[in-house]
């Protein structure tokens, strides 16, 4: 597998652990919580678009 590979996947593992952590949030009711989880969610979204546009030959 390539380098690339490895590294979708491992953000792919932070945005799920970003959702429950918004999940664990909003059962507790921490708005903290949710509103940094949300930004380590999107952020990592924000990180992950250079490895999904194809590569340049």
């Amino acid at each position: 597998m390539e380098e690339r590979h490895y590294q979708i996947i491992g953000l792919l593992g932070f945005i799920i652990a970003g959702l429950v952590f918004i999940a664990v949030g909003i059962n507790f009711g921490d708005t903290l919580t949710i509103v940094g989880s949300v930004i380590w969610v999107i952020s990592c979204m924000i990180w992950m678009v250079p490895f999904l546009k194809p590569k340049k030959q």
